[in-house]
C-alpha cells in the first residue's frame, strides 16, 4: 500500500516575489487579515523579509503564499517547481527600482517551470505621493512587450498594502487562479 502522506495533497503554493522594500510582507499580512477578520489591521511597521515566509490563506480553498525576500533573488528558481501562481510586487513609488524589477520579472517569466502559471504583477505603494501611474509603469516596464512575449497569462493591478487599495482585486485574482490550475 501507499503511505498515508501520499494521500494528503498539499495546498497549492503561490510565490510572492519582488525587490526588497516593495511591500511584500505588508501585502501578505493584509491579505491574511482581510480573509480572517474583514477588519482593519494593526499599524505595526513591516519588518523586511530576509529568507522565506509561509502564509496560509483560505480562498475558500487553502493556499500557501511563499514570500521570498528580495535579497534572495539568486535562489528564487529553486522554488519555481512548487509554484501554482506567481505574484510579483513592484514598488511604484521607487523609479530607481523599476529597471531592476523589470529585469527580475523577465528572468522569472523565462523560467521553464513557470511557463504556464498565471502571473499577477502588483504595482504597489500607490498611496505615496511620488508613485507612478499604471500607464507610466506599463511604459517603463515595456509591459506590452513583456505580455506579448510571455507564455503565461499576466494581470496587472495597482495596490496599496498600506491603505488596502486593490487588495480585494488581488483576492479575486487568487480565487480565479485557483479555479484554473495549470
Amino acid at each position: 500500500g501507499g503511505s498515508a502522506m501520499a494521500a494528503v495533497r498539499s495546498p497549492p503554493t503561490f510565490l510572492l516575489l519582488g525587490a526588497a522594500g516593495g511591500g511584500k510582507s505588508l501585502l501578505v499580512r493584509r491579505l491574511r487579515h482581510i480573509r480572517r477578520a474583514r477588519g482593519a489591521p494593526g499599524s505595526r511597521a513591516p519588518v523586511p523579509q530576509v529568507g522565506t515566509n509561509l502564509t496560509d490563506l483560505r480562498l475558500p480553498r487553502k493556499v500557501t503564499v511563499r514570500e521570498l525576500g528580495g535579497c534572495m533573488g539568486p535562489i528564487w528558481p529553486s522554488y519555481y517547481s512548487e509554484c501554482s501562481a506567481l505574484l510579483f510586487v513592484v514598488d511604484a513609488s521607487n523609479p530607481t527600482q523599476v529597471s531592476s524589477s523589470c529585469i527580475q520579472l523577465l528572468s522569472v517569466l523565462s523560467a521553464a517551470p513557470l511557463a504556464s502559471v498565471p502571473v499577477l504583477v502588483l504595482f504597489n505603494k500607490i498611496d505615496l505621493p511620488c508613485y507612478m501611474s499604471l500607464v507610466e509603469m506599463k511604459s517603463l516596464f515595456r509591459m506590452q512587450d513583456i505580455v506579448s512575449c510571455a507564455t503565461q497569462p499576466i494581470t496587472m493591478l495597482e495596490t496599496s498594502a498600506r491603505d488596502g487599495t486593490g487588495l480585494a482585486d488581488v483576492l479575486q485574482w487568487l480565487r480565479t487562479a485557483l479555479k484554473d490550475p495549470s
